[in-house]
């Protein structure tokens, strides 16, 4: 990040603060004008109690329907004095200070809207949720979309309460996000305070994406934002993406309970590593030639059931059976045990230092 941009950045987050700051002085502006009040009303109807000789439900019925000026008319003030302090309490300082406190609630409750959809609100309350920490430099809206639709069809994780915090969205985000319940702070994790106001020592899971896949300091910040976490003694279950292979462990070291590469097609991915650590790698593998990967066999098989088929690959170090491809030129994956199947060739995961028996050897192994 540049000096100019990491400049404007700070500006912006000085910007909101002063922001939030004022909205807590309104607050405050707000509870005293209340308080105040209270007290001009207390005032009032003791003075009612004694100058107009009114019980004390009476002289707080005609003290409240003087400052709304509702008026009904049926108690009122007849005494100099009690008129006296009718006029300067009510008139004079009630009506006004209702006027100031119901113009500032409005206020107030536009703000906290405004602020809410802006991310800046502190969701102090919520908790075991699953906080995302960045966004994807390029097309967020439909990765975002594609991650949080991901975690919402997962059985395991369709309740759980979504935070994001990013510098990204400074203005809302997508209506689509929102109306799934998503919130948000805008800001940057590596600020102090902010990965503590978005409650990370309370999440249970907490994402920490790469923020430019393309560019290579990227890796750098998701190390500090994870060491800023490992020092909250965070139990959540912790993701995060590793640009360069050779920070994998690093990231480990810091706190980091799986690590993946930014894929950004397959969302899918990174929601399979929350529920089901370990098969990130697994997957991973499969979209690259080193380490344990996929192939395609082609050998007619004809009679076998399935459980025939994948124990003789495995007792005779083949590689293990994922599917097959039927007669129709149709993938089945997964199929029952006990079922007979016609296959035209075998989807098989094998080491990259696997070596391969021929077609010959394989017909072999099933003695055809």
């Amino acid at each position: 990040m540049n000096s100019l941009s990491l400049l404007i950045r700070r500006n912006k987050n000085n910007r909101y603060r002063y922001r939030s700051d004022v909205y807590l002085h309104d607050k405050q502006d707000l509870r005293k004008r209340v308080l105040l009040l209270l007290l001009v009303i207390g005032m009032h109807s003791i003075a009612m109690v004694f100058f107009e000789d009114l019980n004390w439900w009476q002289a707080f019925w005609l003290t409240m329907t003087s400052a709304s000026t509702t008026g009904y008319g049926d108690i009122s003030a007849a005494t100099f004095w009690g008129q006296l302090s009718t006029i300067v309490l009510i008139y004079c300082m009630g009506i006004t200070l209702l006027a100031q406190i119901a113009s500032d609630y409005i206020e107030l409750r536009i703000t906290r809207k405004e602020m809410r959809i802006k991310g800046r609100m502190e969701w102090n309350a919520m908790q075991d949720h699953l906080l995302i920490i960045n966004t994807p430099k390029y097309d967020a809206d439909r990765y975002l979309d594609l991650l949080i639709t991901q975690v919402a069809n997962t059985p395991e994780l369709a309740d759980i309460p979504i935070q994001i915090l990013t510098p990204d969205f400074p203005e809302g985000l997508p209506l689509k996000l929102r109306s799934l319940g998503v919130v948000h702070q805008t800001g940057d994790a590596t600020t102090n305070g902010m990965l503590l106001s978005a409650g990370a020592d309370k999440a249970k899971y907490i994402i920490v994406l790469c923020p430019d896949y393309q560019a290579s300091h990227s890796d750098s910040v998701t190390f500090d934002t994870l060491h800023r976490i490992k020092t909250l003694r965070s139990s959540a279950f912790i993701l995060a993406e590793a640009i360069d292979d050779n920070n994998r462990s690093r990231f480990r070291e810091v706190g980091a309970n799986a690590v993946i590469r930014p894929v950004r097609a397959y969302p899918e991915m990174l929601v399979r590593s929350l529920i089901a650590p370990g098969t990130e790698q697994v997957l991973e593998n499969l979209f690259r030639y080193e380490g344990d990967h996929t192939i395609r066999v082609d050998i007619q098989l004809e009679g076998f059931t399935w459980a025939d088929i994948v124990t003789k690959l495995i007792q005779h170090n083949v590689g293990t059976a994922l599917g097959f491809e039927n007669n129709n030129g149709d993938i089945i994956t997964h199929p029952s045990t006990t079922e007979k199947v016609s296959a035209r060739s075998l989807i098989l995961l094998v080491g990259d230092k696997q070596v391969l028996p021929s077609k010959a050897q394989l017909y072999g192994y099933f003695n055809l």
